[in-house]
């Protein structure tokens, strides 16, 4: 299942009595079009231009056009040479730079003398967004897109963190899905079940993002250049649909809410001009009063179904709808507000409107050179973008001073079709929902909700693999792992080809201690399904070493790290399992790599100070364990490496205080509570030795150690 998170949309003035709900059926339409199933498959945007010159040229200087592309000298808008954006709650700065024609973002880290301590630079591969409000860039690995921490925002000229970077850092971990694919870009070819890599990537939207599918439409019109009938029924023509799925076409990537679940079966990809979006994504918005100055990015839509324009037309021949403002196959971002004012002035006539007031300016105000979208469709700010302000498509008058408090965030999920009110598959996806909106958030509350409905509703229908899957995961998270198996059994069982189902199960296994030979088979059955599962490598590599296999364990690193070469994990269990085998050289270099990619990492700096101390190298073993703990001030075996240190330093004083706190942040931490014991006896300070050494035998009867102190005693 993929998903995709935004806020709830919101707006100023007075709200319409009621909102209509959005079309959920499939109204029948006045053409039956051949090109959205079967065989048809997508030839692109250069076998239309031959006959279709005009559109094809017009469109290339339309926004979608420019949604994605290749970041070259001539494209670029920026200020490379900018000063660093800084992210106080992780530490990191970020600074675009320039070098030799191409184009990079920098991490760093500074310490206390204001030297970098860590620097990561990756290039910029492309571009997301047209510029009218901003760019976001990707970097690219092997196949994989990744977003970048820094976006420039036009409308400010300015750089600053990606959206949703200042709430989490994703720094460049952040995997560009399918499902974020699919609404920036025309159709790419995604490498199955990977979520975020691809084989080819073309560059913007695309002719058949709303025509459809375009390979019976060129054979059809080759062979005979005219169809038989007015209407070509080998190509979707949005303008021959019903307005329910007119709206649709546009609706599948300009409409959105708190939670977007694709249904049961379906992919980013799935969704063809002429069907209903609803077969397609199931839609939950926060319940919460509309915010009062602030709409979602991608709601334009569903704003423009609030205003009266909309819903005084809907009985009429024409009735408004997005291409009435905004013609597809033409360019308008430089044509200034008299190119919307016109639309408007068909129906709003300056000489009838006029007669409508008494006072000057408000005349002034409804003249032909009037600007009717800065009053009746101002600009306000986007949640998910600082910097930005869009046009809010709820047409009204707004009046000032108005509405002006937001409302607090609800934690209910409202379904936005029709479908998801009611009946059984309406509470699954709800509880589907809940699951994903608990994890998004890290409320456990949301996800035990999420829990609750899908028990209930896989109780009378248990045939339903995402949700039996959602419901086992959930389980999971919550440490209730028992109960997490039948479920996730019941999701392999509807579906065993799909990888992560194979691998939740197998993690579920193993903490459930159960047999190995099911674990290890259901890892090689991901695996054989999609090799460049790194992360599901890594499991498995994890999973061979425990079990005694280190060699197998080593290669299901090396193969992972190879595969997705940003992957620090693979990198830190590679470097480990190196240590462990004592191949210093081969585990300094892969605990480097690890730092390097995440250099907030306690256990890597750990691990690469115990080799330096295994080397006898005590300089730089201090200098990691110190870094670890500096990263991590909490955590407990950074604080028990640095104890241990001044306890072999004989720094008696320093020793105590860190293996102190360290059994502090974890009171069956038994190392910390063996090596503090040992710090108290060479302190002479033979009770509290005594009462450690104790506390190590509760809960380890046969630590050597703590049998060693306590014998001595």
């Amino acid at each position: 299942m993929l998903v995709m998170y935004m806020a709830a949309c919101g707006g100023r003035g007075d709200r319409p009595s009621a909102v209509p709900t959005a079309p959920d059926s499939t109204t029948a339409a006045p053409v039956s079009f051949k090109n959205t199933g079967g065989d048809v498959t997508f030839v692109g945007d250069a076998a239309c231009v031959g006959c279709h010159e005009d559109q094809s040229h017009g469109f290339r200087d339309h926004g979608m056009a420019h949604s994605f592309y290749a970041l070259t000298p001539e494209k670029v808008v920026e200020d490379f040479a900018a000063a660093a954006v800084f992210h106080p709650e992780s530490g990191f700065y970020y600074r675009p730079f320039a070098a030799d024609g191409r184009y990079y973002q920098e991490e760093y880290r500074l310490g206390p003398d204001g030297t970098k301590k860590h620097r990561l630079v990756r290039e910029i591969k492309y571009v997301v967004g047209s510029g009218t409000a901003a760019r976001t860039y990707l970097a690219e690995k092997n196949g994989r897109l990744y977003e970048m921490p820094l976006t420039w925002y036009t409308q400010k000229q300015t750089w600053d963190l990606s959206p949703g970077y200042r709430v989490g850092n994703k720094r460049f971990d952040r995997l560009v899905g399918d499902r974020c694919m699919a609404c920036h870009n025309s159709y790419p070819t995604p490498v199955a079940f990977t979520d975020g890599k691809y084989t080819r990537v073309p560059e913007g939207i695309g002719c058949e993002r709303c025509h459809g599918p375009g390979s019976l439409h060129v054979d059809e019109r080759l062979t005979d250049p005219e169809p038989a009938g007015d209407v070509d029924p080998t190509i979707v023509n949005p303008a021959h649909l019903s307005l329910d799925r007119r709206l649709d076409v546009c609706q599948q990537c300009h409409l959105n809410a708190t939670v977007s679940v694709l249904r049961e079966g379906r992919t980013a990809y799935d969704f063809r001009p002429s069907q209903a979006l609803v077969d397609y994504v199931a839609l939950f918005a926060a319940d919460v009063p509309p915010a009062s100055d602030q709409i979602s990015v991608i709601s334009h839509a569903d704003r423009m179904k609030q205003s009266a324009c909309f819903r005084g037309t809907l009985a009429s021949d024409r009735p408004m709808e997005c291409v009435t403002c905004h013609n597809p196959h033409e360019g308008f971002r430089d044509k200034g507000p008299a190119y919307f004012n016109q639309t408007c002035l068909r129906c709003h006539a300056s000489e009838g409107l006029v007669t409508r007031f008494t006072a000057a300016d408000d005349i002034a105000n409804h003249g032909a050179m009037a600007n009717c979208i800065a009053c009746h469709m101002p600009k306000v700010a986007a949640e998910e973008a600082p910097h930005s302000s869009f046009t809010d498509h709820w047409i009204r008058v707004v009046r000032e001073g108005e509405d002006t408090i937001i409302a607090p965030a609800s934690n209910t999920l409202m379904p936005y079709f029709d479908a998801d009110k009611q009946g059984l598959d309406g509470r699954r996806y709800e509880g589907i929902a809940y699951v994903v909106r608990g994890q998004q958030t890290g409320d456990p509350a949301l996800m035990d909700r999420g829990i609750a409905i899908l028990k209930d509703v896989l109780a009378e229908d248990p045939e339903h693999g995402e949700a039996q899957y959602l419901l086992g995961f959930a389980f999971l998270q919550r440490g209730q792992t028992e109960a997490a198996i039948p479920p996730l059994e019941a999701a392999v069982r509807l579906d065993p080809n799909i990888p992560e189902r194979l691998n939740t199960l197998a993690l579920a296994y193993e903490t459930a201690g159960r047999d190995p030979v099911r674990i290890a088979r259901l890892y090689t059955r991901a695996l054989s399904l999609q090799p460049a599962l790194a992360a599901i490598r890594v499991n498995y590599g994890r999973f061979l070493e425990a079990g005694g296999r280190p060699a197998e364990a080593l290669e299901a690193y090396r193969q992972a790290a190879a595969e997705q070469p940003w992957l620090a994990k693979a990198h830190y269990n590679l470097g480990t399992a190196y240590l462990r085998m004592g191949k210093l050289e081969e585990a300094e270099a892969a605990l480097k790599k690890a730092i390097e990619l995440e250099p907030l990492d306690p256990e890597a700096r750990g691990n690469l100070g115990l080799l330096y101390a295994t080397r006898g190298q005590a300089d730089a073993a201090r200098t990691q364990f110190e870094e670890a703990v500096a990263v991590a001030p909490n955590h407990p075996v950074a604080l028990g490496n640095l104890g241990t240190y001044y306890l072999n330093a004989d720094d008696l004083p320093r020793a105590i205080d860190l293996l102190t706190r360290a059994v502090e942040a974890d009171d069956r931490y038994v190392d910390g509570l063996a090596n503090l014991a040992l710090a108290y006896f060479r302190h002479d300070d033979m009770a509290r030795a005594a009462q450690y050494a104790r506390r190590v035998l509760a809960i380890a009867p046969e630590h050597p150690l703590a049998r060693q102190i306590l014998a001595a005693l």
